[in-house]
């Protein structure tokens, strides 16, 4: 299973549990147990449960304040014992295991949030690869090496590193810029497999668009950054769909209930809420107006993911909107 897989199984087997995930991140998550009192944690996701030495590791720098919480696949019998024993946290999502504080919690015989994939890619996402595909197609013109760094946040070093992985950029004497932008495009969509993290779903009663509005007010005055992006952000950039389910990005984790959002199953959502693990949505979003919506090529491949009989046309007229500005 990837990261983000064992991650939003996770989030599914907590929701299943009546457990509550009020804030955090990826990495931390404040959780509200059925009975009201709430668990802090730091958490240590792995593709494969860690061992006794590694284990031994976590527990040795003790916090005070945050408990380590183990989210991996499947739970060997030593990281079973150590939860039984109230030493460590465990959320095993191929066992629906699920022990906090040295309470094992029933799951609920429910549909989980997520599928787990027959084959993933391994190692790590070239993140920086991606944005400056998408930062070159959106510019009106060439971007120097030092403007591309400055946009992403990120070194020099690291965008000449990724714009030498590019097929289809050239540099000129003004910067860099999409030599061809229709294999450039092809490109980003052919390997961009969405920006990963972890989701919660949720279910509103409203038509979706003031779905999404209500979620991002939520959000604004809570302190949180937040993206629209899928079919609410479609419908700004080319309305042409219906939209039937909402997308939020969000830079933590968020308690929509106290919105009046009900937590659902992915089946059955009509908002969705992912914690990217892809730190550059933020930074291609401000290439693009309006504020607030996720940049139109991740809202294109977001219009595909959720599916539905006219997808494609859906994304393709998204995409259009970027066709039209480098004359493709």
């Amino acid at each position: 299973m990837e990261s983000s897989q064992i991650l939003s199984g996770a989030v599914a087997l907590l929701r299943r549990a009546g457990i509550r995930l009020t804030s955090g991140s990826l990495d931390a998550w404040d959780l509200t147990l059925p009975d009201g009192r709430e668990l802090s944690t730091r958490m240590r996701v792995s593709r494969r449960p860690p061992t006794p030495t590694v284990l031994t590791c976590l527990l040795a720098k003790p916090d005070p304040v945050r408990r380590v919480l183990v989210v991996t696949p499947r739970a060997t019998t030593h990281l079973r014992t150590l939860a039984a024993d109230g030493e460590v946290d465990v959320v095993a999502v191929e066992e629906d295991l699920l022990v906090l504080v040295g309470v094992r919690y029933d799951v609920a015989d429910t549909e989980s949030l997520t599928a787990v994939p027959t084959s993933v890619a391994r190692g790590r996402k070239p993140w920086i690869r991606w944005a400056l595909a998408r930062a070159l197609l959106l510019a009106d013109t060439a971007q120097t090496q030092h403007r591309l760094a400055e946009l992403l946040g990120v070194s020099q070093q690291a965008v000449s590193l990724a714009l030498k992985q590019l097929q289809a950029v050239q540099r000129t004497e003004h910067g860099w810029l999409a030599a061809s932008p229709g294999e450039l495009l092809a490109e980003f969509l052919a390997g961009y497999p969405g920006p990963s993290g972890a989701v919660t779903y949720w279910y509103g009663l409203d038509p979706v668009i003031a779905q999404a509005t209500a979620a991002v007010e939520f959000c604004t005055q809570q302190g949180i950054s937040v993206l629209v992006s899928g079919d609410a952000a479609a419908d700004v950039y080319a309305p042409w769909r219906l939209p039937t389910r909402a997308l939020l990005y969000t830079d933590r984790f968020v308690d929509l209930s106290v919105a009046g959002f009900s937590p659902a199953t992915e089946a059955e959502h009509t908002l969705a809420v992912q914690v990217p693990a892809d730190p550059t949505l933020w930074r291609t979003a401000t290439i693009s107006e309006p504020a607030l919506l996720a940049d139109p090529l991740i809202t294109a491949g977001d219009v595909l993911r959720t599916g539905g009989a006219d997808a494609a046309e859906a994304a393709e007229h998204v995409l259009a909107t970027i066709r039209q500005r480098v004359a493709l």
